[in-house]
């Protein structure tokens, strides 16, 4: 008799539902930009990519992102601004689409093992503590290759303008995940 691994992904109909809503999301809500006089513009991509690690398993979360990013890779304008291709990735914003795709796995494996019983706290917690920081590290990181600046100068561009904005992109992810995991889990 064989032993079953546990330890497999299990891709149900619902899951597979899941990924597939959750990278369209992506793709239709990325490309809306406002642009800015810096070189990073105004999106909901924040908002998308944590509230949907607030709603996924880890491994869901991330294969929706990815589906995201390859898809903007091969060519499809899913990217900020509708851009696309693997350029856009090398370029000073490309760092965030490498940070949604970090973010996504340790927000939603964060929220899973963070034990506090109120659900709005823990995904605010979650997403502000975790995402937050995995979104802006490589962000920063790669604006400073491709601008040619400092830290302190990258830091200072890129979070006066947004850090407010995106605390306030968490908490709403946050609101809007709770009563869909409700209702997912009534569903299951």
């Amino acid at each position: 008799m064989e032993k079953k691994n546990n330890s497999k992904l299990k891709l149900t109909t619902l899951a597979m539902a899941q990924i597939a809503v959750s990278a369209a999301l992506l793709c239709v809500l990325s490309p809306l930009a406002i642009p800015l006089p810096i070189p990073v513009p105004f999106t909901l991509q924040v908002l998308v990519v944590i509230m949907i690690a607030l709603i996924l398993k880890p491994s869901y979360a991330i294969i929706a992102q990815l589906i995201y990013t390859v898809l903007g890779i091969v060519g499809l304008p899913v990217f900020s601004g509708g851009k696309s291709g693997f350029g856009t990735i090398l370029s000073p914003t490309g760092g965030f689409i490498i940070g949604f795709i970090i973010a996504s796995f340790f927000v939603s494996l964060v929220k899973e093992k963070l034990k506090i019983k109120n659900s709005v706290l823990r995904y605010i917690l979650s997403s502000v503590i975790v995402g937050i920081p995995c979104i802006y590290i490589p962000g920063i990181a790669m604006y400073m290759i491709f601008v040619k600046t400092d830290l302190l100068t990258a830091i200072v561009t890129l979070t006066s303008v947004f850090i407010l904005i995106d605390l306030a992109k968490c908490v709403i992810a946050s609101l809007i995940a709770v009563p869909v995991n409700k209702a997912l889990d009534k569903i299951k």
